[in-house]
């Protein structure tokens, strides 16, 4: 199943943090600490995130530099994503953390839908993204963006094949839960159908 990421229909583009978002990612965009390893890694992460945010998280835009860096999709991408969100996150505000949230969900739905590269490493990025998506948003104050995100970790845990499988099956079924705790009203994929079935 292909995962929908819908995260920029629920933010507004005319706010100002919105719009000067790419300048300050290029030119005052956090450093991280030294024990991380210089390699092409965290360049192409701020590129790919770049791009992934100025086409709205356009799959056309932004895979022909993914597939050019297909050799970076591995699990030190992992690494390199995760250490950077978290010591970025706390040195932004809030305004600036949601919208790379947002562009963390939209990457994460074009790697998991790369045809190229490792299937179970893309989508383990995708699982990354998601993962550091919900440092951002809460049920209070987001709660649309909050259940998106529950609600592709459903997805993501049901197609996960690292890990035991039974514990792969509970957390989707959490993600669930917790994305039906807003979207109660709203039909979920026919492999959750499958998964309730099985």
């Amino acid at each position: 199943m292909q995962p929908n990421f819908p995260i920029y229909s629920v933010l507004e583009k005319k706010l100002p943090y919105y719009q000067n978002f790419v300048s300050w990612l290029e030119d005052k965009i956090f450093t991280p600490c030294l024990t991380i390893p210089i390699d092409e890694t965290l360049p192409f992460l701020l590129e790919v995130l770049k791009l992934t945010f100025n086409s709205q998280g356009d799959p056309q835009t932004v895979y022909p530099l993914i597939v050019e860096n297909l050799d970076l999709l591995e699990p030190h991408f992992i690494y390199i994503l995760r250490k950077w969100a978290r010591q970025t996150f706390p040195n932004i505000s809030q305004n600036r953390a949601t919208i790379i949230a947002s562009t963390l969900v939209n990457l994460g739905g074009i790697i998991w839908a790369l045809p190229d590269g490792d299937s179970d490493v893309n989508l383990e990025i995708a699982l990354a993204c998601c993962e550091l998506a919900l440092e951002v948003y809460n049920l209070d104050k987001f709660p649309q963006q909050w259940a998106i995100v529950h609600n592709n970790l459903t997805l993501i845990y049901h197609n996960r094949c690292y890990g035991v499988s039974t514990h792969n099956l509970i957390k989707s079924f959490e993600h669930y839960q917790q994305a039906n705790l807003v979207f109660s009203d709203q039909s979920f994929p026919k492999k959750w159908t499958d998964i309730m079935s099985a």
